[in-house]
C-alpha cells in the first residue's frame, strides 16, 4: 500500500476508536448509539440529494438493509452492555476479533460454503487462543470465570450481530456493485439507509424500556455534543475506508491494516480509561491482532 493509504486507514482506525471511547466514557446505552445513528443519517443523507443518487436499487436491497440495520442494533446493544458492565480493553478486542470465527460458521449454516485454506484457519486458531488468553487475571493461573462475567455475554452479542450484518452486506454491495453503481456513492447510499434501519430499531427498542427512555433523555440534557460527535465519527471512519478501496489492487490489505484498532482500542481503554493492565490482557491483544493479521493477508 502506498503511504497516503496507510494514513487514511491509520486514521479511521483512530476514529473508529474514538468513537468507542465516547460510547464508553459517556452513557454507555441504546439511547447514545440511536442519537449517534441518527446523527450519521442526518450527516450523510445531503450527499444523496446533492448526488441525485437514484434510489430505486432499494427494491433489490431493502430485505439486505432491513437485516442489516437490525444486526447492526444488536451490534450496538452489545457494545452498550459490555460498556456498562466490562471495560473497553476487553469488551473492544473480543467484539472486533469473534466475528471472524462467527462468519465462515454461519456462511456455512445458510449454505454459501467456501474453501477456507490452511493460512486463513491458521490465523483463526490462533485468534482463538488470544480470546482465551484475554480475559484471564493471572496467565499461569486458568480459570473458567472470566468467560461468564456480564461483558462476555455482551461482547459476544455484539460480535453476533457483527457477523450478520457482514454477511448480509456483501450481499447487499454485491447487488450495488452489479447495477453499476460508483462504489464510495453506492456504499454511502448503503450505508446512510442501514442506519435509518438501525435507528428504527433501536428507536423502538427504547420506547419499550423506562431505562433506555431515562438515559436517552440525559442524552439530550447533558451529552447532545459528545454523542452527536460519536455519530459523525462513525460515517467518517466508514467513508475514509470507502475512499481508499479504489486505491489498492488488493482490498484485503486494509482489512487487515485496518485491525491496528484492535490493539489501539485495548491501549485506549487502559492509558486513557485508566482500566487495569495484566499480562494476560496485552498477550491476548496482540496473539488476536497477529491471528487477523494471518486471516486477512
Amino acid at each position: 500500500m502506498n503511504p497516503l493509504v496507510i494514513l487514511l486507514v491509520l486514521l479511521s482506525a483512530l476514529l473508529h476508536v474514538t468513537w468507542n471511547i465516547l460510547g464508553k466514557s459517556g452513557t454507555p446505552s441504546k439511547a447514545f448509539f440511536f442519537v449517534a445513528s441518527f446523527s450519521s443519517v442526518l450527516f450523510l443523507l445531503p450527499f444523496l440529494i446533492i448526488t441525485n443518487f437514484n434510489i430505486s436499487i432499494i427494491r433489490d436491497i431493502w430485505f439486505y438493509l432491513f437485516l442489516s440495520g437490525f444486526f447492526m442494533a444488536v451490534y450496538y446493544s452489545g457494545l452498550s452492555g459490555g460498556y456498562r458492565s466490562g471495560e473497553m480493553s476487553l469488551v473492544y478486542p473480543l467484539a472486533r476479533a469473534l466475528p471472524v470465527l462467527f462468519v465462515p460458521f454461519i456462511s456455512v449454516v445458510i449454505g454459501n460454503i467456501e474453501g477456507i485454506t490452511f493460512f486463513p484457519f491458521l490465523g483463526m486458531v490462533i485468534v482463538f487462543t488470544g480470546c482465551i488468553i484475554l480475559p484471564q487475571l493471572n496467565i499461569r493461573r486458568f480459570s473458567f470465570a472470566g468467560y461468564f462475567k456480564t461483558y462476555s455475554f455482551y461482547a459476544v452479542l455484539a460480535a453476533f450481530g457483527t457477523s450478520g450484518y457482514t454477511i448480509l452486506d456483501s450481499i447487499g454491495m454485491g447487488i450495488i456493485k452489479t447495477a453499476d453503481i460508483k462504489p464510495v456513492s453506492g456504499s454511502i447510499f448503503y450505508f446512510t439507509i442501514q442506519m435509518i434501519f438501525t435507528s428504527l430499531f433501536l428507536g423502538t427498542n427504547i420506547l419499550f424500556s423506562r431505562m433506555e427512555k431515562e438515559q436517552l433523555l440525559k442524552i439530550l440534557q447533558s451529552e447532545k455534543i459528545h454523542t452527536i460527535s460519536a455519530g459523525l465519527l462513525v460515517a467518517a471512519a466508514y467513508i475514509i475506508i470507502l475512499i481508499c478501496y479504489p486505491m489498492v489492487l488488493n482490498v484485503s490489505y486494509i482489512t487487515a491494516f485496518r485491525q491496528i484498532s484492535i490493539p489501539l482500542g485495548a491501549f485506549a481503554g487502559i492509558f486513557l480509561l485508566k482500566e487495569k493492565w495484566s499480562i494476560s490482557k496485552v498477550s491476548g491483544v496482540f496473539i488476536i491482532f497477529a491471528g487477523l493479521l494471518i486471516v486477512y493477508l
